[in-house]
């Protein structure tokens, strides 16, 4: 499988499961509209991208150190991506705090700052995408190549899948919200896609990271 490929399927299935980024574009889209969603949204992307960063600069000193400490992060990522899979798999159905006690038809007036902080913040405040970076980047790191623009191109597609997707839940939260708690049911179903997704790619990710490891 192409690499690129395979990142936009981790990628895409680790942002689409349901999280507090999602619960707060969701609650947004309910309680305001979507162009005022967007404002959450981007701050989101925005949180991640300077996450993605401070990851990559440990992963940019390990490059520059050693090739093995190097490749013993590829096994260590392969693994977590393994267990953060099979972690969504198996996780049981519950209930979503979204909420929509304040959402009427007359949607309330919104402060974009504020709302952008507020996406800003829910991504520096959860400390588990720095473990997602430091497991999924080294995968996709050619040590032949220059580091920055390979970081560049998984850090900014990234954010830009944030974008995309949270944007995809708003717009179809904010369109189906009388369907509201049927939809938020359904939301167990994309964790469990998710899940196991990111356990078959996880298994091909090992199997190259070993195939490495045979070579050298």
């Amino acid at each position: 499988m192409n690499s690129i490929v395979m990142y936009l399927l981790i990628a895409s299935a680790t942002i689409a499961s349901p999280g507090p980024g999602v619960v707060l574009s969701i609650t947004n889209a309910l309680t305001y509209d979507k162009k005022a969603t967007m404002y959450g949204i981007v701050g989101l992307s925005l949180g991640m991208l300077a996450i993605a960063i401070i990851s990559a600069t440990s992963i940019g000193v390990l490059i520059a150190t050693s090739d093995k400490a190097f490749i013993t992060l590829q096994v260590i990522g392969a693994f977590y991506i393994l267990y953060m899979g099979s972690k969504m798999l198996v996780k049981k159905s519950s209930t979503l705090s979204i909420s929509v006690a304040d959402y009427v038809d007359d949607r309330k007036a919104y402060n974009g700052w504020g709302m952008f902080k507020q996406g800003l913040l829910t991504s520096l405040s959860n400390p588990k995408p720095i473990l997602f970076f430091m497991a999924i980047f080294p995968q996709f790191i050619h040590e032949e190549q220059a580091y920055l623009p390979q970081f560049l191109l998984l850090a900014l597609t990234f954010s830009l899948l944030v974008i995309v997707i949270h944007y995809g839940y708003a717009a179809s939260f904010s369109l189906a919200n009388t369907y509201f708690w049927k939809s938020q049911d359904k939301l167990h179903v994309m964790t469990k896609i998710g899940g196991a997704v990111l356990i078959l790619l996880s298994i091909m990710l090992i199997a190259s990271v070993a195939k490495t490891l045979l070579n050298i």
